[in-house]
């Protein structure tokens, strides 16, 4: 069996151990596994949640002597989120959320589609096939998408978007800095992927982009294929195509792949970047049939 095959197996049965503890704790739920995406989705009256794993199975491999107790603790700290909401009450997540811990998570609007209370959240529009919702950041590197009925008695929808924009630029404070002292921009650009739930975040961080910006002395190409991964590079060089490609991949091969979409930022703003070359590459193609 290849790597990449015994990878799929072994993550699939591991999905499937936490999804049949989960099952025997909650009768009364319905626990699905998806091996791909490694996560946990668990429904049923008043909750809808995602249990994302891939943190908890990093830390199983890291320390395969601990993996009971791990899952156990995993287990025990996922339980607040699964007390379905009374009427009348903040939501159905368990405690209320906090202002403090709320932050910009970016995925693809097909991912979050894919949630039957998506429509709920509070969002806001970003290029291409892209979008920012506000989510409240857990202990234990989790965190959950936040639906306005949950703010309704803490703030209004103004507020809770001003306290999404402080924390994820506080999140990512010390990423402008790095990127303005670096001694030159490296040929392939900029790779961050120190945030394993949130690097997409800093698609919404704007002294992220004009630090990017001022150090390639001209509009960046800007990318997020996967959850933990964004990738850039100074826009209009001979190693944008080769960019393109290494987006690509890293979107197809990527453990929880967000979008195969290029932005372009100028330091004010963000648009959809499409190849240069698109048209005359067409324009090729359409004399060669004929």
């Amino acid at each position: 069996m290849s790597t990449a095959g015994h990878d799929l197996e072994e993550r699939g049965a591991f999905a499937e151990r936490l999804r049949l503890q989960f099952a025997a704790r909650h009768r009364n739920l319905d626990v699905e596994a998806d091996p791909a995406r490694l996560s946990l989705r668990i429904r049923g009256a008043g909750v809808d949640v995602v249990l994302p794993l891939s943190p908890l199975h990093l830390e199983c491999l890291r320390h395969p002597e601990r993996t009971a107790s791990l899952i156990a603790d995993f287990v025990r700290a996922s339980e607040p989120r699964l007390t379905p909401a009374a009427p009348g009450t903040s939501g159905a997540q368990g405690r209320g959320p906090t202002l403090g811990r709320v932050l910009w998570c970016v995925r693809g609007r097909a991912h979050l589609a894919d949630f039957s209370r998506s429509a709920e959240l509070l969002t806001r529009s970003l290029p291409a096939d892209l979008t920012a919702f506000v989510a409240e950041a857990l202990p234990g590197s989790y965190m959950r998408g936040v639906a306005r009925e949950e703010w309704a008695a803490i703030a209004g929808e103004d507020e809770v978007r001003r306290a999404a924009d402080a924390n994820t630029a506080a999140r990512f404070a010390a990423l402008p800095e790095r990127i303005r002292a670096a001694g030159r921009v490296a040929r392939d650009g900029w790779r961050m992927g120190a945030d394993p739930l949130f690097q997409g975040s800093v698609l919404m961080v704007p002294e992220v982009l004009r630090a990017l910006v001022e150090r390639a002395g001209g509009d960046v190409l800007i990318a997020n294929p996967d959850r933990s991964l964004v990738l850039a590079i100074p826009a209009g060089t001979p190693a944008e195509e080769g960019f393109r490609r290494r987006v690509l991949r890293n979107w197809r091969e990527g453990l929880n792949p967000v979008s195969r979409a290029v932005l372009v930022a100028d330091g004010e703003s963000l648009a959809e970047s499409r190849p240069a070359r698109a048209g005359a590459r067409l324009g090729l193609m359409d004399w060669l049939r004929g």
